[in-house]
C-alpha cells in the first residue's frame, strides 16, 4: 500500500466511532513496567531516544485535570511487531513523563496474525490471539492499535500503528475532540 494510502488511513481511523468500552477488555493485559522487564532488550533503544514534548504532556494533564476526567488507553500489540517495538515503549514514556495518576495504561500482547485468513476475515488468529483481537467490536486493522477510554470507560478514539505527527500530539488531538 503506498504510503500517502497508509497514512491517510490511519488519520481517518484514529476518529473512528466504535462502541467498545473499557470494560470490552478481558483478556489479562501488562503494565507498562511489566513490559519493560518482559520485552527491555528488544526496546530499549526506542525507550531511550524518544523524547515527549514537555509542553504538550503539561497540555494533556491539564486538560484531564480541567475536565476532572482520567485517561485510560489499551495498546494490543505482539512481540513480532517492529511498529510495536517503536511505538508502544513511546507510549510509556509518553505516561512515565506526564507523572499523573490521572492516565492508565495496559498492555494486551500477544496478538498473531492468521496467514490463512480470507478476504474480508479479521487477519488476527483467532484461537492463538488474545479474543479482542478478532471482536469485531475492537475492528483491528493493525498494531499496533492504542484504544482511548474516559473516566466512564467510554471510547475516545485511537491511533494505529503510528502516530500522525507524535503520540503526545495525536494524544491530545483525542482529547479535545472528545472529552
Amino acid at each position: 500500500m503506498p504510503f500517502f494510502l497508509k497514512r491517510k488511513n490511519i488519520i481517518i481511523n484514529m476518529k473512528k466511532n466504535l462502541d467498545i468500552m473499557w470494560t470490552d477488555l478481558v483478556s489479562p493485559t501488562m503494565t507498562p513496567d511489566e513490559y519493560l522487564r518482559e520485552f527491555g532488550e528488544k526496546i530499549k533503544y526506542n525507550y531511550k531516544v524518544y523524547e515527549p514534548k514537555a509542553d504538550t504532556l503539561k497540555e494533556i494533564n491539564a486538560l484531564l485535570k480541567s475536565r476532572n476526567e482520567q485517561l485510560k488507553i489499551v495498546a494490543f500489540g505482539a512481540d513480532w511487531c517492529p511498529d510495536c517495538h517503536k511505538n508502544t515503549p513511546r507510549m510509556i514514556k509518553l505516561i512515565k513523563r506526564m507523572k499523573t495518576n490521572n492516565v492508565e495504561l495496559r498492555i494486551l500482547y500477544g496478538i498473531m496474525v492468521n496467514a490463512l485468513h480470507k478476504p474480508g476475515e479479521t487477519p488476527w488468529h483467532k484461537t492463538r490471539s488474545p479474543q479482542e483481537a478478532s471482536n469485531p467490536k475492537f475492528d483491528l486493522k493493525a498494531i499496533p492499535t492504542f484504544y482511548f477510554f474516559n473516566k466512564n470507560n467510554e471510547y475516545l478514539g485511537q491511533i494505529i500503528e503510528h502516530p500522525k505527527e507524535t503520540m503526545e500530539e495525536d494524544t491530545l488531538e483525542i482529547l479535545k475532540e472528545k472529552l
